[in-house]
């Protein structure tokens, strides 16, 4: 009870009482950040959950259509010719085909990504800088369930 309570400082005399993490909470924030995103949320993670998790097949779905979206912008005004020396037929499968091999090759490629995607998302500093703004009951609120 003493990491949060009390919710607030009180005053007796020369001494303050106020929950031990809830005092330091600048400190507690940045070590909650920093536990969290190299533990819980790197990049790897995210990815793979993004590549293998319940939702990858949405994620597939995604990564087909703008991939056909794209080749057909990339042949831009080339289309026409395009379909008459390939066929309609062909000219489809061929989006298809670029389509797949894009998603056959992105679990190879992401882990080059991953330096970059944790710097563009600069979760730790994200989480650590709000979590150092929270009220003390906000704050209490985010770290009392995993004492529990």
């Amino acid at each position: 009870k003493v990491i949060f309570r009390p919710l607030y400082p009180h005053k007796f005399g020369p001494i303050t009482i106020h929950g031990i993490f809830l005092k330091r909470q600048k400190e507690v924030s940045a070590t909650f950040a920093r536990v969290n995103c190299v533990e819980i949320l790197h990049t790897k993670a995210i990815w793979e959950s993004i590549l293998t998790g319940p939702l990858s097949p949405n994620f597939f779905a995604m990564l087909r259509a703008h991939a056909i979206v794209f080749t057909e912008k990339l042949v831009g005004g080339m289309k026409p010719f395009a379909i008459t020396a390939m066929g309609s037929q062909q000219f489809s499968e061929m989006k298809e085909e670029i389509a797949k091999q894009i998603a056959d090759n992105l679990p190879s490629i992401m882990p080059h990504s991953y330096e970059y995607t944790t710097e563009a998302l600069d979760m730790e500093n994200t989480i650590r800088d709000r979590m150092q703004k929270l009220s003390y009951p906000e704050f209490e609120g985010v770290l009392h369930p995993a004492f529990e």
